[in-house]
């Protein structure tokens, strides 16, 4: 985009746009191209800006002279156009994004960075990534993230181009203002004022998570709601010689947590000497390979989290497992609001361990524990694991089974429709509290779904017999069902068939999308 090779257009002078009173023009033009947002204008909306300054001299004039249309400044600009952009926005605060293009020469980038760096007392907020793949001006980058920039309000920085070790005291450390930090392989000077008054901070890392420096944030800032730390590097201390130490620090303020690291021992370390009286949610991920897949060290962290998981799960929502392999699980609170909200993800985890730890969270509970469980696996043994769990009543089958990468080849509605047999317990079916099956997206054969109903659900009167010759036969409860299919056809006939099967309370048809395949 340069104004300067702009195609241009011809305009109808004598049109109705051309008696627009011009507070009404500018109204429109600031709907159009509004100021907010942290992510720049794109380069389009700009060229679109440069093409209506020509219609004419009353547009040209309005257009130049309204500040918040040119707040938005990136380095993917033209330089001929960052230029304009600091005239025309003439005091306002400035939302600075630098993410160099492919085709951003250093020099080119030096440049812009020179143009923006002497108003760096207008800058409101601060996006700045320069992972291009090849070298930068690290030293001249370095001197335009220390700018004093004592109007900032958010920072976004990508410090991976730096070499490890190497501090940047981003905007000089004079930001009072500062409500909101994301860092990106990289951590502040502890000395840094930055550190302080923050509401929101996240925190992205590659390499060893600094324990005693994460937990100094937090003693700096009393005033922060959110915290996010996520990290996939090499832990160096031995997991089994840690000890949980007592709280020490009290987040009053904090709500909303964050943690996604590859080791579960750094958020043990972390929560258990973080006091979060008013923490609403909490989000926590980690790899539990190096543990044998021993789920049990999270408990040192959840502990002062306990007491709230078992109040939302007496709300008698159900809470959502999400199976996406044989080792790798999800569980998050309903989706419902009110109560607190969680979600904790397990990968090289075990589920029948995962199971059991689960129960123990709900245990002694006055409403019985609900799961609605979606599965992406056909792992067979995942799905017998899950089926003997009474405390799923939601099942969702998101995939189809492709029997040319199965080990075995294996159907999941025979495997809900075939009865297990008990010498003294009689007849019952896996997932024997079932109440919705969903299978609309896995698009399996509808009357294969309706073989499956005629095993799983036995007509009344021959369980009556049955049980008169003393065979106890424990129906599941009728189910809602979802599936995939048309109103025409073969599909149509099986469809109306399920609609009046006896196991069936209610019937949810995801029709195809004919267009959608047909563009394809």
């Amino acid at each position: 985009m340069d104004p300067d090779t702009l195609a241009p257009t011809v305009y109808d002078q004598s049109g109705p746009s051309h008696r627009l009173p011009v507070e009404i023009l500018a109204c429109i033009l600031n709907f159009r191209f509004p100021e907010e947002g942290d992510f720049g204008r794109p380069q389009s909306d700009v060229a679109e800006l440069y093409r209506l300054r020509m219609v004419s001299k009353l547009w040209k004039g309005l257009i130049e002279d309204t500040p918040t249309l040119w707040t938005n400044i990136s380095t993917a600009y033209p330089t001929i156009v960052v230029q304009d952009c600091l005239r025309w926005s003439k005091n306002h605060l400035l939302r600075i994004r630098v993410f160099p293009t492919p085709s951003t020469s250093v020099k080119d980038l030096n440049n812009r960075l020179q143009l923006l760096q002497p108003h760096s007392h207008r800058w409101k907020t601060l996006a700045f990534s320069t992972k291009m793949g090849r070298d930068i001006d690290v030293i001249h980058i370095k001197d335009f993230l220390e700018s004093p920039a004592p109007m900032l309000q958010s920072i976004y920085v990508n410090l991976s181009e730096f070499t490890s070790g190497a501090e940047v005291n981003l905007a000089g450390g004079k930001a009072e203002g500062l409500k909101h930090l994301t860092l990106h392989d990289g951590l502040l000077p502890g000395s840094s004022n930055l550190l302080r008054g923050l509401e929101t901070l996240s925190i992205r890392l590659d390499d060893t998570v600094p324990e005693e420096d994460i937990l100094n944030i937090f003693i700096k800032n009393p005033a922060l709601r959110s915290f996010e730390l996520t990290c996939s590097g090499a832990e160096q201390n031995n997991p089994t010689a840690f000890a949980p130490q007592p709280l020490e620090t009290v987040a009053t303020l904090l709500e909303e947590v964050t943690i996604h690291v590859t080791h579960p021992h750094i958020t043990t370390r972390i929560l258990s000497q973080i006091s979060l009286p008013k923490c609403k949610s909490v989000e926590l991920s980690a790899d539990f390979t190096a543990l044998g897949g021993d789920i049990h060290t999270l408990d040192d962290a959840l502990a002062q989290f306990r007491t709230r998981i078992r109040e939302t799960l007496s709300l008698g929502g159900r809470t959502t497992l999400l199976v996406l392999s044989e080792s790798e699980f999800e569980w998050s609170s309903p989706l419902e609001d009110g109560g607190f909200r969680f979600s904790f993800g397990f990968s090289e985890a075990n589920l029948s361990q995962l199971i059991e730890w689960i129960r123990r969270l709900g245990a002694t509970l006055e409403t019985p524990l609900e799961l609605a469980v979606s599965i992406t696996t056909a792992q067979r043994q995942t799905h017998e694991t899950l089926g003997e769990w009474g405390e799923v009543t939601k099942l969702e089958i998101a995939w189809m089974v492709d029997p040319d990468e199965m080990d075995e080849v294996w159907w999941p509605h025979d495997f809900l429709g075939d009865p297990l047999v008990d010498p003294i317990g009689g007849l019952s079916w896996n997932f024997p509290n079932l109440r919705e099956l969903d299978v609309a997206s896995a698009e399996y054969d509808l009357l294969a779904i309706f073989g499956m109903l005629n095993k799983r659900y036995l007509p009344d009167a021959y369980v009556r017999e049955m049980e008169g010759v003393g065979v106890s036969i424990r129906v599941p409860p009728k189910i809602n069902l979802r599936v995939h299919g048309t109103t025409e056809g073969r599909d149509a006939t099986v469809i109306e068939a399920l609609k009046r099967h006896w196991g069936v309370r209610s019937l949810d048809q995801s029709e195809v999308d004919e267009e959608e395949f047909a563009d394809e």
